[in-house]
C-alpha cells in the first residue's frame, strides 16, 4: 500500500494536505458542472457552503465540507444533474449544523424547499421516534430530498467504521432499515424516472448495514419492523450501556458472536 494514502501513517500536516487536495478536486469538479450555465443555484451554493463549513470537521478529522461535496459529486456520477438537487446536496447541513436560516441561503425557493425537507427539527414535547416519523413522512413528499437522504446515509454509513461508536452504528442501521430503505422503495413508484438510481442506493445501503452487522457483532438484518417501544428505546440510547438494557435488540438467531 502507498503510505502516502494511509492516513494512519501521515503526520497532521500531511493529512491536512491530503484532505485539502481531496476537497479541492470535488469543488473543482462541481464548478465544472456549473460551466454549462444551467446550475446557478449550485454555483452560489459552493462558495457559501465552503465558507460556512470551513471551521468544521468530522469525527475522523476530515474537513466537513468534503461530505456535502461528495453527495453532489455522487449525484452527478449517477447521472442526476438537476440544479436544485445538487445545490441542496451542498447546503443540506448548513441550517442544522451552522444555524443559518434557510431563507438566507443564496438559492431559489425550490432549492430552499429541498433543504427544508432535509433539515431535522425536533418539536417541543416530541420524542425522537415521533420526530423521526414526522421527518421521514415529510421527506417522502419531495423527490430530491428523498434521493439526497439516501445518498447522505450511504456516505455516513461508509465512514462509520472509522469514527462512530457501536451504539451510533446500531442506531443508524436500524433507522436505515426501517425508515430510509422503505422510503427509497416507495420513491421508485412515485418517481420512476429515478428508479435505477434509487435501486442502486438501496442496494448499497443494504450491503453497508450487512457489513456493519459484522463489525458490531449483532445481526441487524431484521425482517419485520420493530414496534414503537423497541424503536423508541433504540433511538434514545446514548451509548453501549444503554443498548445492553434492550435485550430485544438481539435476534434470537445470531450470525455473529456478541461483542458487547
Amino acid at each position: 500500500m502507498d503510505s502516502r494514502h494511509d492516513l494512519q501513517l501521515m503526520s497532521e500536516a500531511e493529512k491536512i494536505e491530503y484532505w485539502t487536495g481531496k476537497s479541492e478536486k470535488k469543488f473543482t469538479f462541481l464548478r465544472g458542472v456549473c460551466s454549462d450555465g444551467e446550475h446557478q443555484n449550485l454555483s452560489y451554493a459552493l462558495g457559501y457552503a465552503r465558507e460556512k463549513h470551513k471551521a468544521q470537521t468530522r469525527k475522523s478529522g476530515e474537513p466537513y465540507i468534503i461530505h456535502p461535496l461528495s453527495l453532489a459529486c455522487d449525484a452527478v456520477g449517477m447521472n442526476m444533474r438537476d440544479d436544485p438537487m445538487l445545490a441542496a446536496a451542498v447546503l443540506h447541513d448548513v441550517p442544522e449544523d451552522i444555524g443559518d436560516p434557510i431563507m438566507e441561503l443564496p438559492i431559489d425557493d425550490e432549492t430552499r424547499m429541498v433543504v427544508e425537507y432535509l433539515t431535522l427539527r425536533k418539536l417541543s414535547g416530541e420524542s425522537k421516534l415521533e420526530s423521526k416519523k414526522r421527518y421521514y413522512a415529510n421527506l417522502s413528499k419531495n423527490k430530491y430530498a428523498t434521493i439526497l437522504k439516501g445518498l447522505d446515509r450511504r456516505n455516513n454509513l461508509g465512514s462509520m467504521a472509522k469514527a462512530m461508536s457501536r451504539a451510533s452504528i446500531v442506531k443508524n442501521c436500524f433507522e436505515t432499515w426501517f425508515f430510509i430503505i422503505p422510503l427509497l422503495k416507495d420513491a421508485k413508484l412515485n418517481w420512476p424516472e429515478y428508479s435505477n438510481q434509487l435501486h442502486t442506493i438501496r442496494t448499497d445501503l443494504t450491503a453497508l448495514t450487512d457489513t456493519l452487522s459484522v463489525l458490531v457483532g449483532i445481526d441487524l438484518s431484521y425482517k419485520n419492523p420493530p414496534g414503537d417501544d423497541l424503536m423508541g428505546a433504540i433511538l434514545e440510547a446514548k451509548n453501549d450501556e444503554d443498548l445492553k438494557k434492550i435485550p430485544e435488540i438481539f435476534n434470537s438467531e445470531k450470525r455473529f458472536p456478541d461483542l458487547f
